[in-house]
């Protein structure tokens, strides 16, 4: 990127979000970004398919939610191409005003994800009302421009960081092992080349007997990891179902023969991108600090 370039990314949320910091994580090293925040995963789909930006950040699983749904139909619908994918140890902290007191919280806002997460802790607050937030930075954003001392919000440390809010209670979280997965992701397509380990695909198979476990067989075969099977039920079409996989390999000459294997297969097969797989090094030392503890 020249340097009086400006590399535009959309996010889910706002500044301070998890998805801010899984764009700044994956774009590390671009000095000029600008991050437009969009209120709904479909907004984020607007402004990538209008051209108002160049990439967009999305989350697509979390190590206790599970599979984000809706997010692979949008990916589907919008032809959008996975061009990159990042890991986020998903940190919640109690955030309030200056000088407020635990004892006096009346009220805890935040996504409703996030609320969800920590209940555990949220249940040694009997005073607080839980109030459910489109987003976790907006709340935390909120909570400083209208100070409370009885109010208090779920966010990052960086949405702390950015308002000015207090961290009262840091790493709030139920389950410390919290991970959320983003794709990276761009209008068009880009080429596959030599260095790429994953790909991420769609496919529908027939409704017989055994041909799932033929596809299976197939992978087996090619000496490739299937890190990922996720069904999803054919819009109007009873009992057939697409399926999305993710598969890595060590030589890009793998991938491309198990594809026309697959496309063999199959009765439809579509690639929703091929690239580098997340360096998961730092995430799998925080893990095993959390389970020494």
């Amino acid at each position: 990127m020249a340097n009086n370039d400006i590399l535009k990314i959309a996010i889910q949320g706002y500044p301070g979000s998890f998805h801010d910091e899984a764009a700044r994580k994956f774009f590390m090293g671009e000095e000029a970004l600008e991050l437009k925040p969009a209120n709904t995963f479909d907004i984020l789909a607007k402004e990538l398919s209008n051209q108002n930006v160049d990439y967009a950040v999305m989350a697509i699983e979390n190590s206790i939610a599970g599979t984000i749904l809706q997010n692979y139909r949008i990916l589907r619908e919008n032809n959008f191409w996975i061009v990159g994918e990042t890991y986020l140890r998903i940190q919640h902290n109690l955030l309030v005003n200056p000088h407020t007191k635990l004892e006096d919280i009346q009220k805890v806002s935040s996504h409703p994800m996030a609320l969800n997460q920590c209940l555990d802790f949220l249940n040694t607050l009997p005073k607080a009302a839980l109030i459910e937030h489109a987003d976790t930075a907006l709340s935390a954003i909120e909570l400083a421009e209208n100070p409370n001392p009885h109010h208090a919000c779920i966010a990052s440390l960086k949405a702390a960081e950015l308002t000015g809010l207090e961290v009262l209670q840091e790493s709030i979280e139920t389950n410390k092992n919290n991970y959320t997965r983003f794709f990276i992701l761009s209008r068009t397509k880009q080429p596959s080349i030599y260095h790429y380990n994953k790909a991420s695909v769609y496919l529908r198979i027939p409704d017989e007997k055994g041909h799932l476990l033929k596809v299976l067989q197939a992978i087996e075969s090619h000496d490739i990891n299937m890190s990922k099977l996720q069904s999803f039920p054919v819009l109007g079409k009873f009992r057939e179902y697409f399926f999305h996989l993710d598969l890595e390999f060590t030589d890009i000459k793998q991938y491309q023969s198990i594809r026309e294997d697959l496309r063999k297969l199959t009765v439809e097969f579509s690639e929703l991108g091929v690239y580098d797989r997340a360096d998961l090094r730092d995430l799998i030392l925080i893990n095993q600090s959390i389970e020494a503890l």
